[in-house]
């Protein structure tokens, strides 16, 4: 008799060869057919092997010559050209390599380029002389940009080639060409406030900017030197535009004053110094920010709009309709116009990349092709990035080709279905069709910047696809060409006849974007993303984006890991500032809540103040804020008893861990005694031999700021700044400490410290 049959009888059987089936068929996947299959979207990937050598180079440790650079990669290249002569599919295979090699020379040959001296000090109060570049107003002054510079006391060598001075008064005199005369306290543009966070110093690196300050009294306008002095022709458009920019800037600030001129002149001439904070603040959680920096909206309206009307207009001639070439000349008379818009606007790097990607369309036009491609955009990052490899770091950069890709590849993926939708249609469902195509263009440019933006930025405007929904139409149909009728009547002085009511437009703009703001919840805090993360959401994207077959889809799986890596990153325990005048401590019981506090005077405060907190926090993703304990005159003890104040310094028990944050010297022995861990705003020099790890102003000074995490087997690790930027140009080293790597160690020994020599902070 057979034994009775159980529901799992012939299960594991089944699922043995269901598994078996599948990693055959996994075994049995061959790239090579899928790849060629997919051969003419390999040209879109160009500019993504391109930019993968220039970020090796800013992920080395070190700062690779360009010499030795540009001869492999002149091998190479004469190599490739020798495989498609002869090996074809050798050279294909090769192409890679070759790509990610000149992207790394041409980061290397870039930095090399634009070298220049960096201040390495803060210097006191000092005579300082230069030709004013930009003049940019601010909330309160102005912030200039000096070049051909005399600092006093400092040799000709050793000064930097340009400096930037933020003036409390007198700025609203200055126009650019001008020799200046001013006292001002100067130091060196400034490392990253925490590990991970922006490197201020490699901005200002490749704008050649060498140090940075605050001006103190009036400005003084110097004779101007001889004119065999100056960089002839360079300079004289290079100003010219300048003082165009401010002029315009001036115009458009007198027909309307406010934030409501203030925005019309960061829409116009890209100054965007004057918005209130309060205003800029509404439209970045609202979702609009992108509206406020010239990118490619701006300029696919303003070439758009040049387009429609010209050939309008000349389609009005009979003579003309009929003769002559008039989609042709009003591409041309767009692309002028755009240019022009690009000049004025300051040329900012997403201005011309937006410029590159309307150029390339007008010139299909131009050429009877197809206007807008994944190989246009391929074509001007090709351009962007050969032209400038740093512009690959910056944010706006990613975050325009994040939007456009997702642009693109969203209409070509339904280019058909949308074609038969629009021929079918009557003017209802035209209506119809018009918005869900503003809602699907702001959903898909919306996730394609806003990868990037959560990464940057640590937060995500959750209401932006209502908002920019809601404020396209007035963008589109009246602020904007207001803003290009007022542009044509500033040559007859009537500019106001259209910034008026081109105010009116903004007025409502801003009422947009503060009621959006104010929505519960409009904006979600993120935490910091590891940089891994960052790469893996630039790579599944264009993954997602630039193939056709049905393997892009596994692009998703690297988005949702960088989505994610913020559930499984942990966050520091401590964190402590360059300076050594800042700590963030984790409140007691492993809770989400820190302590923020300078140790020089122990404030007691609830929420973060400055840049430097402020960033910390954001980065945190905005925890609830403990209060520290003031304890100037009487010990006092936190709000959930981890931490406890004195006079002499502070006391904190962490994951049991003794954390002591002494301020004067006279509490150092005892500290040392007692606790594990000492933070010391003052030179240690090896008299603290009782703790595990001991960080004082020496380590601070040369490794700028650290982050510490404690972990529950007794470890720690401990991030430096010093550490994660490397021995780059911009970061020059400051004794031994800098080519350190991330430390690591543990609670049961004493942990090596570096060499407490060196200069004096």
């Amino acid at each position: 008799m057979a034994p009775p049959s159980s529901p799992f009888t012939g299960f594991w059987p089944s699922l043995r060869h269901g598994l078996l089936l599948r990693f055959q068929a996994i075994a049995a996947f061959r790239p090579w057919p899928v790849l060629l299959a997919e051969r003419e979207r390999w040209f879109l990937w160009l500019p993504v092997l391109l930019g993968l050598g220039i970020a090796l180079y800013f992920l080395l440790p070190g700062a690779p010559a360009a010499l030795p650079l540009r001869i492999a990669f002149t091998l190479s290249l004469l190599l490739l050209l020798g495989l498609i002569w002869r090996r074809p599919a050798w050279a294909v295979a090769c192409a890679p390599l070759v790509l990610v090699l000149g992207g790394l020379w041409l980061a290397a040959e870039r930095a090399e380029d634009v070298a220049a001296p960096v201040l390495q000090r803060r210097l006191p109060a000092s005579w300082v002389e230069g030709r004013v570049l930009l003049v940019e107003p601010r909330d309160h002054g102005h912030r200039l940009t000096l070049d051909q510079t005399w600092i006093e006391r400092l040799e000709p060598e050793a000064t930097p080639v340009r400096l930037r001075v933020t003036l409390r008064q007198g700025g609203e005199i200055l126009r650019p060409g001008e020799r200046v005369r001013l006292r001002a306290v100067l130091g060196p543009p400034s490392a990253p406030v925490m590990p991970g966070a922006f490197d201020f110093a490699r901005s200002a690196w490749f704008q050649r900017i060498g140090a940075i300050g605050t001006a103190n009294g009036a400005v003084e306008i110097l004779p101007p030197l001889p004119a065999s002095e100056l960089d002839a022709w360079g300079d004289t458009w290079r100003l010219g535009l300048a003082n165009t920019q401010q002029r315009l800037t001036e115009r458009i600030l007198a027909a309307l004053d406010g934030a409501d001129g203030a925005i019309a002149a960061a829409l116009m001439t890209g100054v965007r110094g004057p918005i209130p904070e309060s205003i800029d603040d509404a439209f970045r959680d609202s979702g609009l920010a992108h509206i406020l920096s010239i990118s490619g909206l701006h300029l696919v309206l303003v070439s758009g709009i040049l387009f429609a009307v010209i050939r309008g207009l000349l389609a009005l001639a009979p003579y003309a309709a009929l003769h002559w070439p008039i989609k042709k000349i009003a591409a041309i008379a767009a692309l002028i116009g755009a240019a022009a818009y690009m000049l004025i606007s300051g040329s900012a790097l997403a201005t011309q990349r937006s410029f590159l990607m309307v150029a390339l369309a007008l010139s299909a036009v131009l050429l009877d092709r197809q206007a807008l491609s994944l190989r246009s955009l391929a074509l001007a990052a090709l351009l962007l990035l050969m032209m400038a490899p740093e512009s690959l770091l910056d944010a706006g950069f990613q975050m325009s080709f994040g939007a456009v890709a997702a642009l693109i590849a969203s209409y070509e993926a339904l280019e058909q279905p949308l074609s038969r939708w629009r021929a079918q249609a009557g003017p209802l469902r035209m209506a119809g069709f018009w918005l869900a195509g503003v809602l699907l263009s702001s959903f898909v440019a919306g996730i394609g910047s806003g990868l990037f933006a959560a990464y940057h930025f640590n937060r995500f405007a959750d209401y932006a696809l209502i908002a920019n929904l809601i404020a396209s139409p007035l963008v589109s149909f009246w602020i904007m060409p207001l803003a290009m009728l007022a542009f044509a009547l500033m040559p007859f002085g009537l500019e106001a006849l259209a910034l008026v009511p081109m105010g009116w437009g903004v007025e409502g703009l801003i009422a947009i974007a503060v009621w959006v703001a104010g929505w519960p919840g409009a904006v979600a805090t993120i935490p910091a993303m590891p940089a891994w993360s960052l790469g893996a959401m630039a790579i599944g994207g264009l993954w997602l984006c630039l193939w056709r077959l049905p393997w892009r889809w596994l692009g998703l799986l690297p988005i949702c890991a960088g989505l994610a890596s913020p559930l499984f990153t942990p966050l520091p325990d401590l964190m402590i500032s360059g300076d050594a005048r800042r700590i963030a401590l984790r409140g007691g019981n492993d809770a989400e809540r820190y302590y923020f506090s300078s140790p020089a005077n122990l404030p007691a405060h609830a929420a973060p103040r400055g840049f430097e907190a402020e960033t910390w926090w954001r980065r945190l993703g905005a925890p609830a804020l403990l209060p520290w304990p003031n304890a100037r005159r009487a010990p006092a003890t936190g709000a959930d008893g981890s931490l406890r104040c004195e006079p002499e310094g502070c006391t904190a028990r962490l994951k049991g861990w003794v954390i002591a944050l002494p301020r004067e010297e006279r509490a150092l022995a005892e500290d040392c005694r007692r606790a594990d861990i000492v933070v010391a705003p003052f030179p240690v020099r090896g008299r603290c031999a009782g703790a595990r790890l001991v960080i004082d102003r020496f380590d601070l000074w040369r490794e700028g700021a650290h982050a510490l995490y404690l972990h529950d087997d007794g470890r720690f690790t401990l991030r430096k700044v010093a550490a994660e930027r490397g021995l780059k140009p911009w970061s020059p080293p400051r004794g031994h400490g800098a080519a350190n790597g991330t430390q690591t160690g543990r609670g049961e020994s004493m942990v090596p410290m570096d060499d407490l020599g060196g200069g004096e902070p």
